[in-house]
C-alpha cells in the first residue's frame, strides 16, 4: 500500500491481545501511530499482554509520530478533538482525534474499529478506513495466516472486549468484506 496507515489504539490493541502482531509486520512495511495513541497503549491502566506484544514488535516497524504546537496538524488534531469538524459537535478521544488529523493531513488511512466515531470524519476528510477485521482479510488473501487462524484470532478479539461487527470472522468474510472495501477504502487495494 502507498498510503500510509495511521493506528488508532483500539485497531492496534485488538491485535496485541491475541498476540497477534505478527500479522501486522508481515502485512505492512510499518505502522504509524500518533504520540497520543502510544501514550494510551502505554498507560498503567493498558494490561500488561498489550504493553508487553507492543514492546515486541521491531522497532523500525513503529513510527511514533509527534504533532507539534503550532502545525496544521495540532490545530486540525485539536478542532477534530473539540469536535469543531463534528456535524453533531461530538467530542473524540486524543488518540483517535491525531489518527484522524494525520492521516487527513498527509493522505493516508485511519485504522480503527471505532466506526461510530470515524464514519463522518473519513467522508467529510476524504479518508480511508481500515478495520481489524479487514486486516485479518487481508493477510488471509496474501496467506500470512489461515481461515482457521484468521477465526481464532477474530473470536479471540471479541473476548478481549475489542468490537467487531460479526460473531465470527466466517460470517464477516462472506456478509461484510467487499461492502467495508468499497464503501471505507473506495475499491484502493491493501
Amino acid at each position: 500500500m502507498n498510503k500510509p496507515i495511521f493506528y488508532d489504539a483500539d485497531c492496534l490493541e485488538s491485535f496485541l491481545f491475541v498476540d497477534a502482531g505478527y500479522v501486522l509486520e508481515e502485512l505492512f512495511s510499518k505502522i504509524v501511530i500518533p504520540e497520543q495513541v502510544y501514550q494510551e497503549i502505554m498507560n498503567e491502566s493498558t494490561p500488561l499482554i498489550v504493553k508487553r506484544n507492543f514492546e515486541n514488535l521491531k522497532e523500525s516497524f513503529v513510527e511514533i509520530r509527534e504533532i507539534y504546537f503550532p502545525s496544521q496538524e495540532y490545530v486540525t488534531y485539536k478542532s477534530i478533538e473539540k469536535g469543531f469538524w463534528s456535524k453533531t459537535g461530538k467530542v473524540c478521544g486524543s488518540g483517535e482525534s491525531a489518527a484522524r488529523a494525520l492521516a487527513h493531513l498527509n493522505n493516508g488511512i485511519v485504522a480503527s474499529n471505532n466506526l461510530s466515531d470515524v464514519l463522518e470524519y473519513i467522508e467529510d476528510l476524504d479518508i480511508g478506513l481500515i478495520t481489524s477485521s479487514m486486516i485479518l482479510t487481508e493477510a488471509l488473501k496474501k496467506e500470512i495466516i489461515s481461515i482457521d487462524t484468521a477465526n481464532s484470532l477474530y473470536v479471540g478479539m471479541i473476548r478481549n472486549g475489542m468490537d467487531l461487527p460479526c460473531n465470527s470472522f466466517f460470517e464477516y468474510y462472506d456478509e461484510l468484506y467487499d461492502g467495508d472495501c468499497k464503501k471505507f477504502l473506495n475499491n484502493i487495494s491493501l
